[in-house]
């Protein structure tokens, strides 16, 4: 029963935003409203117990070429962080501020099945940081010897969302006739044990929040001051 209402109420708001679609066609990027983002310049290579590796021992996963990237997004930031055990965390953020028709979020679902990775795991979770709590998905992929736990979540206007929440703020941005933004934050590491590699993704995620602005903070992960 509790599927069946949720699956009229998303119909409802569905049937809803294509009709006010007619009257608020979205025109004004939501995210020109806001301060600018560089990733580059937001993301610290020092945070924490954490440096960023200049020379990657590990590539970051992610089969599209750079100009397939350019195209989709208007920045693509990849990174890897190691700690003063040698523990490494792989990070990649990809930002576009207009993703209508055909441009959709680089997913890991498709990108890690693209690069022949095949995924055992994958469940939905809440990352607790000071600020509040992140809707995250966990994955277990592997290539051959290569074990991967990562987590991600996917940031659609001023909110992190997962699954269909997507569409709803979609679609509160389209009857306000507005075009949401989106960013893709997604860390990963080389790690057998799932729990541990959660664990260390987790502190990673928490000291990075920490370490930039208010303002950025929200940019990443839709979370404001605690």
């Amino acid at each position: 029963m509790r599927s069946n209402r949720l699956a009229f109420v998303i119909a409802a708001l569905m049937c809803g935003a294509s009709i006010g679609a007619v009257v608020a066609r979205p025109g004004a990027k939501a995210a020109d409203a806001g301060p600018a983002i560089s990733l580059e310049a937001i993301i610290p290579k020092q945070l924490g117990g954490w440096r960023e590796e200049p020379q990657r021992i590990v590539q970051v996963v992610n089969p599209q070429q750079r100009a397939t990237l350019d195209n989709l997004y208007g920045q693509v930031l990849e990174r890897s962080y190691v700690n003063a055990d040698g523990y490494r965390i792989m990070l990649s953020l990809a930002y576009a501020s207009d993703q209508r028709a055909y441009l959709q979020a680089h997913y890991p679902e498709t990108c890690y099945l693209a690069a022949g990775f095949a995924l055992h795991r994958r469940e939905t979770s809440q990352l607790t940081t000071p600020f509040g709590e992140i809707p995250v998905r966990r994955l277990f992929a592997s290539r051959g010897p290569r074990e991967e736990p990562l987590t991600y979540w996917l940031r659609v206007g001023d909110k992190a969302v997962q699954g269909w929440q997507s569409r709803l703020v979609e679609l509160s941005y389209t009857l306000a006739g507005r075009i949401p933004d989106r960013l893709l934050f997604r860390v990963s590491s080389i790690d057998s044990d799932q729990a541990r590699a959660n664990q260390m993704q987790d502190q990673f995620i928490n000291q990075l929040l920490q370490a930039v602005s208010p303002a950025e903070r929200k940019q990443l992960s839709g979370l404001g001051d605690s």
